[in-house]
C-alpha cells in the first residue's frame, strides 16, 4: 500500500518533468488486460462481467468464459470485438456501474475486493456498501485528485482498478 500511494505523485512529477501540460493527458487511461493476462484487475473484470449477467467463474484467470463475455458484452454496447478480449477504455466504461452508498451486490463486492488487495485491511468483501468500503473509497478519490464524496464515478473507477485520471496530475 505504500508504494501504491506513491503512484500519484511520481506521476505527477515525471508530467512535471517532461513538461507535459495537463490537458495533453487522457481524462482516463484504464489498465490493458486482455486474454493473456490473470490478477486482480482480471478478478474485477469478472465481478462485473458476472453482475452484467455473464457466466464467469470469479478467479482472477482470463479463461475462455471470461474472454467470450468481454466480446459478448463489447458486442451487445456496440463497440469493436477485440479477439484477444482486451478490455478496452470503452468496454471499461460501459461495464462498470456508478455507485453510492446505497450500492449493493457484485459491484460493491468488485470495489471491496480490489480496495483489501491494495492493502485497505479494514474492507472485507460483503457486497453491502458500509462505512469502511466509503473511507476507502474517500482515500483513493483524495489520492487521485478526485471529489472525495465516495461515489464510485467512472473516474473513481479507473483509479482504483489501476488507471490513470487527468485528476491526478494537478496538484493537491
Amino acid at each position: 500500500m505504500t508504494f501504491y500511494r506513491q503512484f500519484p505523485d511520481l506521476r505527477r512529477r515525471i508530467a512535471a518533468e517532461l513538461g507535459t501540460p495537463t490537458g495533453d493527458i487522457p481524462a482516463r487511461r484504464w489498465p490493458d488486460i486482455w486474454q493473456f493476462v490473470g490478477g486482480p484487475v482480471v478478478e474485477v473484470a469478472q465481478y462485473l462481467l458476472a453482475f452484467r449477467g455473464y457466466a464467469v467463474p470469479i478467479s482472477g484467470v482470463f479463461d475462455a468464459a471470461t474472454v467470450a463475455a468481454v466480446q459478448s458484452w463489447q458486442a451487445s454496447q456496440g463497440l469493436p470485438v477485440d479477439v484477444d478480449a482486451t478490455l478496452t477504455g470503452p468496454t471499461w466504461e460501459t461495464l462498470a456501474p456508478e455507485l453510492d452508498k446505497h450500492a449493493c451486490g457484485l459491484p460493491v463486492q468488485a470495489v471491496q475486493y480490489i480496495l483489501n488487495h491494495k492493502g485497505y485491511l479494514d474492507v472485507t468483501v460483503t457486497g453491502e456498501y458500509d462505512h469502511p468500503t466509503m473511507k476507502a473509497v474517500q482515500d483513493i478519490q483524495r489520492l487521485h485528485g478526485l471529489t472525495p464524496n465516495g461515489k464510485v464515478s467512472t473516474e473513481t473507477w479507473c483509479a482504483i482498478v489501476g488507471g490513470i485520471v487527468r485528476q491526478s496530475f494537478r496538484k493537491h
